[in-house]
C-alpha cells in the first residue's frame, strides 16, 4: 500500500488505521474494487476492429452506481417497471427452480479460485463467513465488490456461528465478533443477511434494528438424534417468531436419518400457506450428513456447489448437487419442457445466434434448440410462434415493427422504441406476470404474447465500454448521430436519449423515413420531459439532408456515432459503402463510432475508421457488430429462459463462429 501512494511504511500504516476507524463510525461502505483482469484485449484477430478493454475508471463508476441503486432500492423497482421479464426484475426467492451457489470465505482465499469459474452458476450466492483471517474487514469487502463484479447476482450474507475446521470460541467472542461482522455485512449493503434467530436475544435485535433495506432470512438448523418430523408444532412456532420479528423469509433446516417423511413436509406447508397474507416466504429442507436430501423440496433458493470449488468439509448442505446437474434432471423428469428457439428475419443465413444460444443450453443442460429461419411474411413468423413448443424468438428486419400490433403486451422500451426484436409466448396459468415470468421453459399452445427490445441496451452497454472520460454525457452539449432509419436505428436513439444525449442526428437516405423516426423520438421527448432548459426549437433528434452539408452551428461535433445500415442494404437506408463524410468526423476529442453490421464485419465505415487510427489519430474508438450482437444475445437468452447467461462462453462462441464462417471471406482492409 506505501508504495502505491508513494508514502513512508509509517504513514501509509497510520492512514489504514484511520480507514478502519472511519469504518466504525459508518452506516454504508463501498468497497472501490482494483481488478486488472478484464483488461485484456477480447480478440487478437488482425481482421477485428478495434476492441476495448473496459478501462477501470468506467467499470469503477459503473459499480457505484449499482451500490447507489442497491442500497436506495431502485433498482428492482426501476427493472420491475421496465420489463417483468428482466433477470433483475424478479428477486431469487421468487424465481421458480432458483439456486444459490455457496461460496465460503475460506474457499475464497485460496489463490487458484478463479471466479469467472463460476460465472452463471445460479440466481444468488451465499457468501459464508467460515474463518478469521487478518484483516478480515477488509477481505470480507474486497470479496463481496468482486462477487458483485464477476459473478452479478444478490448476495446472501451469513456468519457461521461453528464453522468446522476452526478452532472452538467461547459464546462472548463469538457474540461480540459475529455481530461486528454481521453489521459488516449490513455496511456493506447485501441483498440478503442469514441470521439464526436461535443465536443471542441481543445480537438478534441489534441486528434486526440496523438491517436497513437490506433482506432479513430468518434461519433455524434442527440437528441430533430423534428431530421432530415437519408435522410438529415446533415448525410452526418458529415461522410465527420469525414472522413477528420482521423475517423476510423463513428457512428452517431438519437434521433426518432415514426418517424423512414427505407426507409430514407437506402437512406443514399447508399449515403454512393457511396462514393469513401478509407472511414471509418458507423454505424447509432435510439435510443429513451428505448434505441437502432433496434438491426439489423447495421451489427456490436451493443450496448448490459447483464443480471448480474443491469438496470441503466445512461445507454441509450443498452436497454434490450443482445448478447445471439439477437443470438436466428437471428436464429428465419433465417439470421443465425441450422448446425451439429462433432467429427470424429475410437475412439470416449468417446469424451468430444460434451458436451462441446453444452452447448457453449446453453450460446449463437445457434440452432447447435454437435455429435461424429465413422468413418472408409476417404470417409465417405468426405460424411458428404458435407452435406447441415455441420458447420465443429474435426478430430481425424487416419485422422489428411489423410485429408491435401483433403482440398483447409490450416492454416500456419496445414501446418508446417503436420496434420488437424479442417476442415470448406467454404460458402462465393466470394473468400473474409472476405467473408468466415462472412459466418459461414449459411447452404447450399460447394464445398471448410479449415483446421486448434488447438492441437499444446492448447498444448502451457498448457504449458505455467505449466512451472515454473526457467525452462523457454531458446533456446540454454532447451530440449523437444515427445513420439509418430502421429498427435498429430507432434502439440507437433510444440508447442515446438513455445515456442522457439531448442531441441527435439523423441522416437517412430516405428523408420521409428519418423524419417520421425523429417525429416519433421528439413526441416522446417531450411527453417525458426530456428536453434541456435551453431548447429552443423543442426537439431532441434534428435531420440531416445530404453527407455534403455542413456541420449545424450552435451544435458540437459528434462523438457518438452509430451506423444502422442492414448489411444488405434496403431502399430506406444509405448504400452498405456508406463512409462518414470527414467534415462530421473533426470531435477534437474524437470518440467511438458504432457499426452494427456484421456481415461483411469490415465494412467501409470500420476500414475509413481503422485508417484514422493508423494515421495517429486513436481519440476514435470503433465497435463492430459482432460485439454489439453477442451483448444482443447475451440478454436475450436470459430474456427467453429466466437463467443468466454465461457471458464468457457465449463470447467467445461468437467470435469462434465468426472467425469459422465468416472471416475467411472479409477484406482484409
Amino acid at each position: 500500500m506505501y508504495q502505491l501512494l508513494g508514502l513512508p511504511p509509517a504513514d501509509a500504516e497510520r492512514l489504514l488505521r484511520a480507514d478502519q476507524k472511519h469504518r466504525e463510525f459508518s452506516n454504508l461502505e463501498y468497497y472501490n474494487l482494483l481488478d486488472s483482469s478484464g483488461e485484456e484485449v477480447a480478440s487478437q484477430i488482425t481482421l477485428r476492429s478495434t476492441l476495448m478493454s473496459s478501462a477501470r475508471l468506467i467499470r469503477a463508476r459503473q459499480d457505484f452506481i449499482n451500490f447507489l441503486d442497491l442500497i436506495l432500492g431502485h433498482s428492482l423497482t426501476r427493472s420491475w417497471m421496465e420489463n417483468p421479464f428482466s433477470i433483475n426484475a424478479i428477486p431469487p426467492e421468487h424465481q421458480l427452480h432458483s439456486y444459490v451457489l455457496h461460496l465460503r470465505l475460506s474457499s475464497l482465499m485460496d489463490p487458484k479460485l478463479n471466479l469467472d469459474e463460476l460465472e452463471a452458476s445460479g440466481q444468488a450466492v451465499e457468501l459464508i463467513i467460515d474463518t478469521w483471517p487478518n484483516h478480515l474487514f477488509d477481505i470480507i469487502a474486497a470479496q463481496v465488490a468482486m462477487i458483485r463484479r464477476k459473478l452479478d447476482v444478490p448476495i446472501i450474507y451469513y456468519v457461521e456461528e461453528n464453522p468446522r475446521e476452526e478452532r472452538r470460541r467461547p459464546q462472548e467472542e463469538k457474540d461480540t465478533v459475529d455481530l461486528k461482522l454481521m453489521l459488516h455485512g449490513l455496511r456493506l449493503g447485501v441483498e440478503y443477511l442469514r441470521l439464526d434467530l436461535e443465536r443471542n436475544q441481543a445480537l438478534v435485535t441489534h441486528v434486526l434494528d440496523m438491517r436497513g433495506r437490506t433482506k432479513i432470512i430468518g434461519n433455524y438448523t434442527i440437528k441430533g438424534f430423534g428431530v421432530p418430523q415437519w408435522n410438529d408444532n415446533i415448525y410452526v412456532e418458529h415461522f410465527l417468531r420469525a414472522q413477528s420479528l420482521g423475517c423476510h423469509i423463513v428457512s428452517i433446516g431438519r437434521f433426518c436419518i432415514g426418517d424423512r417423511s414427505v407426507e409430514s413436509w407437506r402437512l406443514l406447508m399447508d399449515k403454512i400457506n393457511a396462514l393469513p397474507e401478509p407472511k414471509p416466504l418458507i423454505i424447509a429442507y432435510d439435510f443429513s450428513v451428505l448434505g441437502l436430501v432433496s434438491a426439489f423440496q423447495n421451489r427456490s433458493l436451493n443450496p448448490v456447489g459447483h464443480e471448480a470449488l474443491e469438496a470441503s468439509p466445512r461445507e454441509w448442505l450443498a452436497g454434490v448437487h450443482t445448478a447445471r446437474g439439477l437443470m438436466r434432471l428437471l428436464f429428465r423428469q419433465g417439470l421443465l419442457q425441450p422448446l425451439n428457439f429462433y432467429t427470424l428475419g429475410s437475412n439470416v443465413y449468417y446469424s451468430a445466434s444460434p451458436a451462441m444460444h446453444r452452447a448457453a443450453y449446453e453450460h446449463y443442460m437445457m434440452a432447447h434448440t435454437f435455429n435461424a429461419k429465413q422468413c418472408t411474411s409476417i404470417e409465417e413468423v405468426d405460424w411458428i410462434r404458435c407452435g406447441h413448443n415455441f420458447g420465443g424468438a429474435s426478430l430481425t428486419a424487416p419485422f422489428k415493427v411489423a410485429i408491435m400490433s401483433r403482440v398483447d403486451h409490450l416492454s416500456s422500451h419496445a414501446t418508446a422504441i417503436g420496434a420488437v426484436n424479442t417476442i415470448l409466448p406467454l404460458r402462465g396459468k393466470t394473468s400473474s406476470i409472476l405467473d408468466h415470468a415462472n412459466a418459461r421453459n414449459t411447452a404447450g399452445i399460447s394464445s398471448k404474447f410479449y415483446g421486448d427490445n434488447t438492441d437499444w441496451s446492448a447498444i448502451t452497454t457498448c457504449l458505455r465500454r467505449s466512451i472515454s472520460p473526457r467525452n462523457s454525457v454531458q446533456p446540454s452539449r454532447t451530440t449523437g448521430l444515427v445513420i439509418g432509419a430502421g429498427g435498429m436505428a430507432r434502439a440507437a436513439i433510444y440508447a442515446l436519449i438513455k445515456l442522457g444525449c439531448r442531441n441527435i442526428f439523423i441522416y437517412n437516405r430516405t428523408r420521409s423515413n428519418a423524419e417520421r423516426v425523429a417525429e416519433h423520438f421528439n413526441k416522446y421527448a417531450r411527453e417525458h420531459k426530456l428536453l434541456a432548459r435551453h431548447n429552443e426549437d423543442g426537439l431532441i433528434c434534428h435531420i440531416l439532408d445530404s453527407p455534403t452539408q455542413t456541420w449545424p452551428s450552435g451544435y458540437q461535433y459528434p462523438t457518438m456515432i452509430l451506423s444502422c445500415i442492414p448489411a444488405s442494404g434496403t431502399d430506406d437506408n444509405p448504400p452498405v459503402d456508406f463512409r462518414m463524410p470527414p467534415h462530421w468526423l473533426k470531435s477534437p476529442t474524437g470518440g467511438v463510432v458504432i457499426e452494427l453490421a456484421y456481415e461483411p464485419l469490415i465494412t467501409p465505415l470500420v476500414k475509413q475508421v481503422r485508417r484514422i487510427r493508423e494515421q495517429g489519430n486513436h481519440t476514435w474508438v470503433i465497435v463492430d457488430g459482432l460485439e454489439v450482437v453477442s451483448e444482443m444475445a447475451m440478454e436475450t437468452f436470459e430474456l427467453m429462459t429466466g437463467r443468466k447467461a454465461p457471458k464468457t462462453l457465449m463470447r467467445k462462441v461468437c467470435n469462434e463462429t465468426w472467425e469459422r464462417q465468416c472471416a475467411p471471406f472479409q477484406p482484409q482492409r
